[in-house]
């Protein structure tokens, strides 16, 4: 694979879902309820504490579903296996999705969306967080997409399957759709 990053990212693709949009740099904002991230406008916004492309550690990018460019709305169409790259200048990062979760989040007490704010936190493995709210309509909920990048430092092809084991992610996705969409 290319070398660590010595920048963020400026650019992320997704073929499966036709997305091709700028990245941006993003900070967060002091609230009544703790810090939130704030969310780039007609782009996918990399979270500013998050790691570069090609470094252990968690690269965290957010974008909206619904309004300002809906850059992350099929975000959710997303399944295992399909490729994501981050692009730094002409040098792109090649990830493969493992997971996707669906997290409720309005309303829900503090504890549980500390528990899912533990998607965007740093890691001790190389990989990239995908961030949107779901459904469109309301988004009372928190869409998680985790990638890891295809090739490791021995040079394997590393595939979802191989990662997480399709059988075992696809279940729980199931699952987690029949228990979480309002009936």
């Amino acid at each position: 694979g290319p070398p660590p990053a010595s920048a963020p990212p400026d650019r992320i693709v997704i073929p499966a879902i036709g997305l091709d949009a700028p990245v941006v740099a993003v900070g967060w904002t002091m609230t009544d309820e703790g810090p939130v991230w704030d969310v780039a406008d007609y782009a996918a916004g990399w979270h500013n504490t998050s790691a570069y492309p090609g470094h252990v550690g968690n690269t965290v990018l957010s974008g909206h579903n619904n309004i300002k460019g809906q850059v992350f709305r099929y975000l959710v169409d997303l399944e295992p296996d399909d490729e994501v790259f981050l692009y730094v200048g002409e040098t792109a990062y090649h990830y493969v999705v493992t997971e996707k979760h669906l997290l409720e989040e309005k309303g829900m007490p503090e504890e549980v969306r500390r528990s899912n704010a533990r998607w965007i936190a740093p890691t001790d493995d190389e990989r990239l967080t995908l961030v949107t709210c779901w459904p469109y309509t309301s988004n009372t909920h928190r869409l998680i997409i985790v990638a890891k990048p295809l090739i490791q430092g021995s040079g394997n092809q590393v595939s979802g399957n191989q990662v997480l084991g399709n059988q075992v992610l696809g279940k729980f996705v199931g699952h987690a759709w029949r228990r979480q969409t309002p009936a």
